[in-house]
């Protein structure tokens, strides 16, 4: 395991240049061109000995034959060209290399002697290497996108935000990039795809992120974790302080299989590192849509929130549908989470706000309010919830029409602000009002789902890191 401040130059480098370098636009290699070109602030030196110039940038035959050593390259060549490139690129005097080209460890004996070819000069020339068989990284600030996918003007797509991703998978972390960070699903800091971990694994790129000021949430895809108990420390180090969210590939035989030719990685017993997870804070989740749905809900608030009941899980759910309340109860009970008994002071003020005939409780079903309240209603019942002791989490679950011009979105954000307790919602209803519904929830850092489990899971992940950090600081339900 080399420095992480040798990370600086993939994430930071001045000039880059692209080996595999070509003018037909079908390939990974005109691709990698043209988004550095549109995005990237330094020089960028295409690489092909059988180009003299690629969208109008001169081409070089070497990287040995750039007038400056460029401080990264990124290599997207036939995996049996790859030595011969990291031979160039030490004479050049290059010291950090993406290899995006597959055909490696993943591949069989064969692509594994490759790799140890590679490994070797890399050695001899104190170059670092990322991959192979990856799509690379991005960060966005400063700004670099390395994937072989085309995104014109991703630069400007991309705000910066503070969720960093580290994916196994090279697709897949592409696939990440381009659905859900492209996409605007959340915002991040850095992203990315190590691949066959040759040189730099998930050990190092983690260990990166937990010392980056400017990532301040982590969510992982792996297929194996080969320096466990290297990993486990960086997680310690995060607990209560950064949210570690780690999807585990590879939990049956089968799926350890599969992962082995994937990736060239052998996943480990499942119990083993489901108890080493726990015991370390670490947020495990088994589907990508719940890593991403997780993602998306500490890149809108990665802060630990404040928990006044003693176990820190007591959760209300105030609802406009009697119906979804009764599926959110059993949905947060199946998640652990525990529906809080209201105290009577909460009670009273309820029932001083809702009609004669319908006496409050939890879930808290507003409709009958709203009626006669108007929309106010939402914020005058959370104010009422957020103050009981015993209650940590609200959920909202509400319904979108035009009516929404209405809803009191500043006082929500305010009073959840001010309490310093988690706060979700749940849309249904009319589509095309979910958008700017959603974007005004964000603006006060409240994340909005459009499926309930995945709300649920989400209060469950924020109660389970404000646990953490409270364990951390050593104070009790106050802390």
């Amino acid at each position: 395991m080399g420095n992480t401040s040798d990370l600086d130059r993939f994430f930071a480098p001045h000039s880059v240049a692209v080996v595999g370098a070509t003018v037909r636009r079908e390939k990974g290699g005109y691709n990698l061109v043209a988004n550095l070109l549109e995005s990237f602030s330094g020089p960028v030196y295409p690489v092909n000995p059988n180009y003299q110039e690629i969208l109008g940038v001169r081409c070089y035959s070497s990287v040995s034959e750039i007038p400056e050593p460029p401080e990264l390259a990124v290599v997207f060549v036939p995996a049996r060209a790859v030595p011969g490139v990291l031979e160039d690129c030490g004479r050049a005097g290059v010291k950090a290399v993406v290899v995006e080209s597959g055909g490696f460890a993943e591949v069989g004996p064969e692509g594994r002697r490759l790799e140890e070819t590679c490994l070797e000069v890399a050695r001899r020339f104190g170059i670092r290497v990322w991959g192979p068989n990856c799509t690379g990284l991005v960060n966005t600030d400063p700004f670099i996108f390395t994937p072989f996918m085309r995104a014109p003007n991703v630069h400007r797509r991309l705000e910066p935000g503070s969720l960093g991703i580290i994916a196994q998978s090279g697709m897949l972390a592409a696939g990440f990039m381009m659905q859900y960070v492209v996409s605007g699903f959340f915002k991040v800091s850095k992203a990315c795809a190590i691949g066959n971990k040759m040189d730099i694994d998930e050990v190092e790129v983690l260990q990166y992120l937990e010392d980056d000021p400017k990532t301040r949430s982590v969510v992982a895809y792996l297929e194996s974790v080969e320096r466990g108990r290297d990993f486990l420390e960086v997680a310690r180090k995060m607990r209560g302080r950064k949210p570690l969210v780690v999807l585990k590939g590879g939990r049956h035989p089968e799926a350890a299989k599969a992962a082995l030719s994937h990736t060239a990685s052998l996943a480990g017993s499942d119990e083993v590192v489901d108890g080493a997870l726990k015991q370390a804070g670490v947020i495990r989740v088994h589907d990508f849509h719940d890593l991403m749905n997780l993602g998306k809900a500490f890149s809108v608030h990665p802060e630990p929130f404040r928990l006044t009941s003693p176990g820190g899980n007591g959760v209300a759910l105030i609802t406009v549908t009697g119906g979804g309340g009764v599926v959110a109860t059993d949905l947060a009970r199946d998640a652990g989470l525990d529906l809080a008994r209201l105290e009577r002071a909460t009670l009273e003020r309820l029932a001083a706000i809702f009609p004669e005939w319908m006496p409050p409780s939890n879930p808290v079903d507003i409709w009958p309010t709203v009626e006669r309240r108007g929309l106010e209603a939402f914020a005058e019942t959370l104010q009422v919830v957020l103050a009981d002791e015993r209650v940590d989490g609200v959920i909202l679950l509400t319904f979108a029409s035009r009516a929404l011009e209405a809803f009191p979105f500043q006082r929500i954000g305010e009073l959840a602000r001010k309490s310093g307790k988690a706060l979700l919602s749940w849309v249904f209803g009319d589509v095309r009002f979910f958008g700017e519904y959603e974007a005004r929830m964000r603006e006060h850092s409240i994340p909005v789902y459009t499926d309930l489990r995945s709300c649920v899971l989400a209060l469950r992940a924020y109660l389970q890191f404000s646990r953490e950090a409270r364990s951390a600081a050593g104070g009790g339900p106050e802390a």
